[in-house]
């Protein structure tokens, strides 16, 4: 059975963030906020997918990600909610 991914379309609003470098507030299923700097994304095999703040140490598993607000103002996203491919 393949590990969940998130849906292609969240995906993309994460990249955007990252070529952009927004500002980001993720709001984690564990209730835990993390704001930040979009770098990159990462995917390690058998790990999962990863979305890279600007500090190095601060990986985030993306599908720990519940909510993402973009506190840097843009003409694509405010505020979305992260579902996996497998939830729907």
């Amino acid at each position: 059975m393949n590990k969940p991914i998130i849906a292609c379309a969240i995906h993309d609003y994460i990249e955007t963030a990252c070529l952009y470098g927004y500002r980001l507030e993720l709001a984690l299923v564990s209730g835990e906020r993390i704001t930040g700097v979009a770098r990159t994304t990462e995917t390690q095999k058998g790990r999962g997918e990863f979305l890279c703040l600007e500090n190095p140490a601060n990986r985030v598993e993306m599908m720990q990600i519940s909510h993402i607000r973009a506190l840097t103002a843009n003409p694509y996203f405010t505020e979305i909610a992260v579902v996996s491919e497998s939830q729907g």
